[in-house]
């Protein structure tokens, strides 16, 4: 069942199952260290998920995981896009496209995703930009509520 949700700049979502949210979250973390200016939004960004998919750890199925440095209970796996500086949803949809096309190359070497689903959340994110009827190309069938919260590195 889809329990991952990635809001998106025009306010439609992308669904994937938990697991394939938390390792696109991974693989942008992986590639945003890569870069000059990506190390705070990959800082951020680790927070959200845990450091690695450990398949008999209950703490990390379905919507939530235990983050081990606070000992608390992390609920959610929501990145909505608008959240973040602009400056960060580029880096982070940068970071996406370079995963995908290692993905396509090192496959399991490089993770375990399915990489058309990285491919298919790449589409989204530039579907967004031609200003279309956000539905059309949202899983689900209303838009995001207008209002969100800043969240993650360069709010000022």
């Amino acid at each position: 069942m889809a329990n991952g949700f990635f809001i998106l700049k025009d306010r439609s979502c992308f669904l994937t199952r938990w697991t394939g949210y938390d390792e696109i979250i991974r693989i942008a973390i992986k590639e945003l260290r890569e870069f000059e200016n990506g190390k705070d939004l990959a800082d951020w960004l680790s927070t959200i998920v845990p450091e690695e998919y450990v398949h008999n750890d209950k703490n990390q199925w379905g919507t939530g995981f235990v983050n081990p440095e606070t000992n608390k209970m992390f609920i959610g796996k929501e990145l909505d896009m608008r959240s973040l500086t602009e400056t960060n949803q580029s880096l982070f949809w940068k970071a996406l496209k370079i995963g995908y096309e290692k993905l396509k190359l090192e496959k399991e070497k490089y993770s375990y995703l399915n990489p058309e689903r990285l491919n298919e959340l790449v589409k989204r994110s530039e579907l967004v930009k031609r200003n279309d009827n956000p539905l059309e190309h949202s899983d689900w069938n209303v838009l995001a509520e207008k209002d969100f919260e800043k969240l993650g590195p360069g709010w000022n």
